[in-house]
């Protein structure tokens, strides 16, 4: 192992060991501040090869892993992220290694990006295999460092050698790169960091992380390898590193003109941003920062006496935050009156920002702000609708086209005539409109007329007009009502029917909260999903029925997540202290652990639950299918015959008399085996497994 600190002193046409069974195996490129660092872990036929980069230095690699053992012998391909400069190679590495079982180890969410480089190896995700790999009694240990710099970033400890591989942790820029760091290595990483980091917060989290870990040495996948006298002053620098500088200068001035441009609402909009930095000082998390920003822009103020407003957004992205509920994304709806010539008109619009939690949420900041703002300006020089929405379309487009194509926005914006019981619009590459009239749905639009607001479209602006007659409703939707993974098949897939929405409306005869429960009843949510329901004159019309409560949404998230039978993502959401939860949520609770196969934790929330509701057969009935799995018969028996008095069943019936059976064979050899545990008795009854009733609550 090399021992000094000058990179003139290492053979880089060899192999380096930086530790035992460890090598560096990358290419030393010469007056390139941007080394990239491939390692190689020899363990004969389950060898692992780390982060190994691009073309431009496979063969080398290929080389000096040959120089240590066999290309062929790789068993594992470590990936801590997605970027090129670390993924590009695999597809060729795949051919060279040939080998069936060759797998990639990595986060889940770096799969979707991962695949497009065309690889076909199959996926070891480190977040559904309790983030740790064991190789016949080699242990590495993956920690989560999301957006350090990618959402499913990691890095790796291997537990025997005590070596940290950082992934762009750590990583520095050199004009003279040196292989081990050196007191000074800061100034090389600070620049990296500021630019790459999203934020100080998100740094120091994964920081926080790493410093608990006993470190010998850390090897980034850029820069220098840090050795362990190195290690903690390095961290407490960057704790204090201010990050989040990755903006360009052209996009911060783009920023500014934007800005400058919304002055009629930039005093309430600096006010709130004052308040969400004040925040920002004492709580930990980006999307909650962001998702307060977000709330006030929301607004449905619209008042008709003719005319409801109603829509619903519920983001993809959901999480807790000091046991709160919250939910980002780029998914935006807004309705308010404004006055066009002295008359008093409705402003609505629906629409769905590009991209997916942070970088959607911008979007839809932009366009909130661009909304509200729009209620204090003066509009009494436009003739009319149609005039007013040309000037506005050109606005919101000009600010959008600003970003230089990185923001852009889908949507259908439009003002009612309230006297005239007309709809003026425009479609900017959102989901069709949708009339729901006599019990009938269908779309009032035919073809794409105009691109999203931030791209260049080549059609001329249309302004749509749509009169309205009693009782009708118009939906407007992003298309996360649409693409959904479909629950009733054999194999979830995605719905390639477009008028699926068509018939959820029909059949909900337009209730907006029954459509909503419709939606998280077929199918999985993969997107943000927003749908507005303006109707007019609508007989019985009834807020309670077209309502949906952040409660209610929160709750719909967690069923579906169990439904998809993904209980690690529904116990996220239902994190916190359990003395303080409600009954529903503790039975959830007990339900994913008991179907996680994890009955004794199961048991201390729907223990709790029984607490608040001692009558409820269903909860009955679980505790006693969570005290079986324990092999707790006695118990198992309790709850289920308490269960049986409150509601009688058949399957209660078979379970009693599947245990009574056991305990009475335990009792008949007590004195032979104390403790004897028996399998269920076979008796050829046609009954579900207590594995799939648990399936069915």
């Amino acid at each position: 192992m090399q021992n000094s600190n000058s990179t003139t002193n290492i053979d880089f046409r060899k192999a380096i060991q930086i530790a035992k069974n460890t090598y560096w195996v990358g290419s030393y490129l010469e007056n390139d501040p941007f080394q990239c660092h491939p390692y190689f872990i020899d363990l004969g036929k389950n060898s692992i090869l780390i982060d190994p980069g691009s073309m431009m230095e496979i063969e080398t690699i290929i080389n000096k892993v040959n120089q240590i053992s066999s290309i062929k012998n790789i068993r594992y391909i470590i990936l801590h992220h997605q970027d090129p400069d670390l993924c590009a190679a695999v597809p060729y590495l795949e051919e060279i290694i040939d080998r069936e079982e060759l797998t990639i180890v990595t986060h889940s969410r770096m799969t979707f990006l991962i695949k497009h480089y065309g690889t076909k190896s199959s996926y070891y995700k480190i977040d559904v295999e309790n983030f740790e790999l064991n190789i016949n009694g080699y242990l590495l240990k993956f920690y989560t460092t999301p957006y350090c710099h990618s959402p499913g970033a990691f890095v790796t400890y291997d537990i025997q050698t005590k070596v940290l591989f950082s992934g762009d942790l750590f990583g520095g820029l050199e004009e003279s790169w040196e292989f081990f760091a050196d007191e000074n290595y800061f100034k090389h990483i600070e620049g990296f960091h500021m630019a790459y980091m999203p934020s100080k917060d998100i740094l120091n989290y994964a920081l926080r992380k790493i410093e608990k870990l006993d470190i010998e040495l850390i090897a980034p996948q850029h820069g220098s390898i840090i050795k362990k006298e190195f290690i903690k002053p390095l961290i407490d620098k960057m704790k204090e590193m201010e990050c989040g500088l990755y903006i360009e200068k052209q996009y911060s001035e783009d920023l500014t003109t934007t800005i400058q441009k919304l002055n009629h609402f930039k005093k309430e909009f600096e006010t709130s941003l004052q308040e969400i930095k004040t925040l920002k000082r004492h709580q930990d998390g980006d999307y909650f920062l962001t998702s307060l920003l977000i709330q006030p822009l929301i607004v449905n103020k619209a008042k008709s006496k003719d005319f409801h407003i109603d829509f619903v957004c519920i983001q993809k992205k959901s999480f807790l935050f000091k046991n709160k509920h919250n939910q980002i994304g780029g998914d935006i709806c807004f309705s308010d009156n404004i006055t066009i010539n002295n008359k008093n008109y409705i402003l609505f619009f629906n629409g769905d920002a590009m991209g997916k939690s942070i970088q959607g949420a911008s979007g839809s900041i932009v366009m909130g702000t661009i909304l509200n703002s729009l209620t204090f300006r003066n509009f009494d020089f436009i003739k009319n609708p149609e005039e007013f929405l040309h000037i506005i379309y050109n606005e919101i487009q000009n600010i959008f086209l600003s970003f230089n194509g990185s923001m852009m926005i889908s949507g259908v914006l439009g003002v009612i005539d309230t006297d005239e019981k007309t709809m003026y619009y425009f479609n900017a590459e959102h989901p069709f409109v949708i009339l729901f009239r006599n019990k009938k749905s269908h779309f009032i639009e035919k073809e794409l007329t105009l691109r999203k607001l931030g791209f260049p479209s080549e059609f001329p602006l249309k302004i749509q007009k749509f009169i309205f007659q009693e009782n009708d409703v118009i939906f407007i939707g992003s298309d996360g009502k649409d693409d959904l993974l479909l629950f009733n098949s054999e194999e979830k897939k995605f719905n390639d029917d477009y008028t699926l929405f068509l018939k959820i409306i029909e059949r909900n005869n337009g209730n907006l909260k029954e459509i909503i429960n419709d939606i998280f009843t077929i199918g999985e949510q993969t997107d943000d999903i927003s749908i507005m329901r303006i109707s007019f004159k609508e007989k019985n019309y009834n807020l309670k029925k077209q309502l949906i409560t952040n409660h209610e949404i929160y709750r719909l998230k967690i069923k579906s997540y169990i439904k998809q039978k993904n209980y690690e993502k529904a116990l996220e959401l239902m994190e916190g202290p359990s003395e303080i939860q409600p009954f529903d949520i503790l039975f959830y609770r007990g339900l994913c652990f008991i179907n996680l196969n994890r009955n004794l934790k199961a048991l201390k929330y729907l223990l709790r639950a029984y607490k608040i509701n001692s009558k409820d057969p269903t909860l009955l009935k679980l505790i006693g299918i969570a005290y079986y799995n324990l092999k707790n018969y006695q118990n198992a028996k309790k709850y289920w015959e308490d269960s049986l008095k409150l509601k009688e069943t058949n399957k209660i019936k078979i379970y009693l008399d599947r245990v009574n059976r056991i305990i009475q064979r335990q009792t008949i050899l007590l004195g032979k085996k104390q403790g004897l545990i028996y399998e269920d008795p076979k008796d050829g009854n046609n009954y579900k497994t207590l594995e799939e009733e648990i399936e069915t609550i």
